[in-house]
C-alpha cells in the first residue's frame, strides 16, 4: 500500500510538471489567447479532480460523515470539486461564449463561493477534530483564533480592495467583495489552529498533513486574491500567474491528501502489528 501510495505521489507531481512546463512555454503570448492557452485553462483543473478524489478516498479511510476528520477531509474534497467546477465555467465563458473579460460575479461564483463555505466547513472540522473546543480557553489559541482573520482582513483591504469601488447597484458583487476575504481568513485561521494544536492528536502523526493542507489554503487565498483583483478592474488573462496559483493550489492539496492517506494506512500497520504481538503473548502464556 506504501507504494501504491508513492507512486500516486509522483504521478501527481508528473502532472503537475507537465502542467507547470506547459504554463512556461506560452507566457511570452498568452495575451494573444491561442489554442495552447485555450487548452491549458480549460484542463489544469483536473489536478482540483484528482485532489478532490484522493481526498474523498482518505475520508473514507476516516470514517466519512461518521467521524470529524473524515468530515473534515470530506469537505476539503468537495472544496476541491468546487474550485474544478468553477474552472470549467470560467473556461466556457471565456472561449464558449468569446468574451474578452472574465464576468463577475458570474455563475462560476456560485461554485468559487461554494468551494470557500465548504474550506469554512473543512478547517472548522479539522480544528475540532484536534480538540479546539477545550483549546480556546487558552489566550494563546485565543489571540490566534481572532488576530489572524483580523490581519488577513486588513491585509485584503489595503491590498487589494485599496480604493476600490462597491457597486451598490449589485448587491452580490457586494456581497462576494466583502464575502471572499472573510471566508479565506476564517478558514486559513481555523487551520491555523488545527495546526498549533496537531501535537495533542495521535501523537502528532496528523501534524505534517495538517501543515501541507495549511499552505495549500494560503495557497488558495492568494490565487483568489490575484483573480478577484484582476477581474474586478477587469484586466485578467487567462493562463496568467492567478492560473499559475491556482495550479499549485491543487497540487499542495492534493499531496496533503495524499499524506493523510498514508497516515491512515501507516497507522493501521501500526496497530495491526501491536495486535499480533500481544495475540502472540496471549498465546505463549497460554
Amino acid at each position: 500500500m506504501k507504494q501504491l501510495k508513492d507512486k500516486l505521489q509522483i504521478f501527481i507531481t508528473i502532472v503537475f510538471a507537465g502542467f507547470l512546463i506547459w504554463w512556461a512555454s506560452f507566457q511570452h503570448v498568452v495575451r494573444d489567447a491561442g489554442v495552447s492557452v485555450q487548452w491549458f485553462g480549460g484542463t489544469y483543473g483536473v489536478m482540483a479532480l484528482m485532489g478532490s478524489i484522493i481526498g474523498i478516498i482518505a475520508a473514507r479511510k476516516w470514517g466519512g460523515f461518521r467521524s470529524t476528520l473524515g468530515r473534515a477531509l470530506m469537505f476539503f474534497s468537495l472544496a476541491l470539486f468546487a474550485q474544478e467546477a468553477g474552472q470549467l465555467i470560467s473556461t466556457y465563458y471565456v472561449y464558449g461564449q468569446h468574451l474578452s473579460a472574465l464576468p463577475y460575479p458570474s455563475w462560476g461564483d456560485v461554485a468559487y463561493f461554494g468551494s470557500t463555505l465548504f474550506y469554512i466547513c473543512g478547517g472548522v472540522f479539522m480544528a475540532k477534530a484536534v480538540g479546539v473546543k477545550f483549546s480556546l480557553q487558552s489566550n494563546k489559541y485565543k489571540v490566534v483564533a481572532f488576530m489572524v482573520p483580523a490581519a488577513l482582513l486588513a491585509a485584503s483591504y489595503w491590498v487589494f480592495l485599496n480604493h476600490h469601488q462597491y457597486n451598490w447597484h449589485s448587491p452580490i458583487t457586494v456581497f462576494l467583495d466583502a464575502g471572499y476575504p472573510l471566508g479565506d481568513a476564517i478558514y486559513i485561521s481555523m487551520a491555523i489552529i488545527a495546526y498549533l494544536l496537531s501535537v495533542r492528536m495521535l501523537g502528532g502523526i496528523m501534524r505534517t498533513g495538517i501543515l501541507i493542507l495549511m499552505i495549500a489554503l494560503v495557497a488558495q487565498y492568494s490565487a483568489d486574491w490575484t483573480f478577484l483583483y484582476q477581474t474586478s478592474r477587469n484586466i485578467a488573462v487567462v493562463g496568467q500567474y492567478f492560473d499559475l496559483l491556482y495550479l499549485m493550489t491543487y497540487f499542495i492539496a492534493a499531496t496533503a491528501m495524499i499524506k493523510f492517506l498514508r497516515t491512515y494506512k501507516g497507522l493501521s500497520a501500526k496497530t495491526a502489528k501491536n495486535t499480533n504481538k500481544e495475540s502472540a503473548v496471549a498465546g505463549t502464556g497460554a
